[in-house]
């Protein structure tokens, strides 16, 4: 009967603790829940959408030389910034993707794969 009692004891001591746990999540799981996943800001964020036929030419000569052979224009963005005009290409080849920066004049500003 002893052994009863401390056995019943021992299964009430042990369901009390389980009950007894925080389950709340910390501090840090919760900011880091309650905060909204932002995307890395982009240089184009203001910037026009525009079709790949109003590239200037020199842009368009450049993209359909050997450089780019083998990739589609997928976008093309057009962005005034500090009064000039710069143009950013997206292009695909299949699964991949790049993304090409020019200035009117079509000189490659800077190219991201």
């Amino acid at each position: 009967m002893k052994k009863l009692a401390i056995a019943c004891m021992l299964s009430l001591g042990s369901v009390a603790l389980l009950h007894a746990q925080d389950t709340t999540p910390s501090d840090r799981y919760q900011t880091a829940a309650q905060t909204p996943t932002q995307e890395p800001k982009s240089d184009y964020s203001d910037k026009d959408v525009i079709s790949s036929t109003e590239l200037p030419a020199p842009i368009q000569e450049k993209l359909k030389g050997q450089d780019y052979s083998g990739w589609m224009i997928s976008k093309a963005f057009k962005k005034e910034k500090d009064g000039k005009t710069m143009y950013a290409v997206e292009l695909k080849n299949g699964s991949d993707t790049k993304t090409i920066k020019f200035d009117a004049d079509g000189n490659v500003l800077k190219e991201k794969e």
